[in-house]
């Protein structure tokens, strides 16, 4: 298999859930679709977010604005595979 896309964790996590998982039930769905960032981590994240359009982050925010990044993609990938399941049809 050649690739040419970059492994990422979200491609790699989302074929990871892909056809040899168990399906997923309802109410996992259901849960997955509430998850959201702690509070805490939100304003954190938006706080980095604005330096970023200022262009002032330090070499350390920048890393942990990819992070807060990283587990936002995995977040969505989780949850558009719970849409899915509840709504198959679109």
């Amino acid at each position: 298999m050649t690739q040419t896309a970059l492994n990422t964790q979200t491609t790699i996590f989302s074929r990871a859930l892909g056809a040899a998982s168990p399906p997923m039930s309802e109410d996992l769905a259901r849960y997955l679709l509430a998850i959201q960032l702690d509070p805490s981590d939100e304003q954190r994240a938006n706080e980095l977010a604005d330096k970023a359009r200022q262009g002032c982050l330090s070499t350390l925010e920048q890393a942990e604005i990819d992070e807060y990044r990283r587990v936002g993609r995995l977040i969505e990938t989780l949850k558009l595979r719970a849409h899915q399941k509840l709504n198959p049809a679109g």
